[in-house]
């Protein structure tokens, strides 16, 4: 019997390795990225305040996505949950307070523009959509303008089971960018939503690997797909 092999990671420790990229982030790039306090989320610098700000996120593990996709034309900002790992209700909301207003505090613009606007596109995983789903309702409670496109562009799964069909996968980075150049033109929130809806539904994608993801941590490799 062969012994398991160790897995082989480029990174530090896998407890500290979201909050190691988000430095890295912020070093790269010391302009134009910043992080929201008190949570794991990396925002544009500075938030665009006249038109529909665009966030997104997940599990961890998945670079660039999101944090890589944060700038002009595409999102607004990114919430980083850990690895594999869907991102709270919390941090998410803290994100949408930071990229939206209330009627009661925003007196430069009226509350049906787009400036006051939040769009969330989700991919179809259950945490996903049940985390950004209540924060997406809380927002809307305080008055903050938010509505939320769920991606499921994964091939291998019919979409017609819901949350345990396709899943969101590398068809969502078009997604952004779809809906942050309609962000970009000025249009509303309830546009920018319609046309990511609409991208999101004539997007088809399908991953190949050719072995088994190990998790950072683990202690052996996983070897569920075997060689050949």
């Amino acid at each position: 019997m062969s012994k398991q092999q160790t897995p082989k990671k480029f990174i530090n420790n896998p407890k500290s390795s979201v909050s190691e990229f988000i430095d890295g982030l912020l070093y790269t790039h010391p302009q134009t990225l910043q992080k929201l306090e008190n949570h794991n989320v990396i925002l544009s610098n500075p938030i665009p305040t006249s038109q529909v700000n665009i966030l997104s996120g997940g599990g961890s593990g998945h670079e660039p996505s999101h944090a890589g996709w944060i700038g002009p034309g595409m999102l607004t900002g990114a919430i980083l949950g850990g690895i594999f790992a869907s991102p709270s209700v919390a941090a998410i909301l803290a994100a949408i307070r930071a990229v939206t207003t209330t009627p009661h505090n925003d007196t430069t613009t009226s509350s049906s523009s787009s400036s006051g606007g939040c769009l969330l596109i989700v991919k179809n995983y259950t945490g996903d959509r049940l985390n950004f789903g209540i924060a997406c309702e809380r927002a809307n409670a305080e008055g903050r303008r938010t509505k939320m496109v769920v991606v499921a562009d994964d091939c291998a799964l019919p979409r017609c089971k819901g949350v345990t069909g396709a899943r969101g996968v590398a068809g969502t980075v078009l997604v952004h960018k779809v809906a942050g150049a309609a962000a970009g033109e000025g249009k509303s929130l309830e546009e920018v939503a319609a046309v990511a809806a609409m991208a999101a539904g004539r997007m088809g994608s399908l991953g190949v690997a050719l072995e088994s993801v190990t998790v950072p941590g683990a202690e052996n490799v996983n070897d569920r797909v075997k060689e050949g």
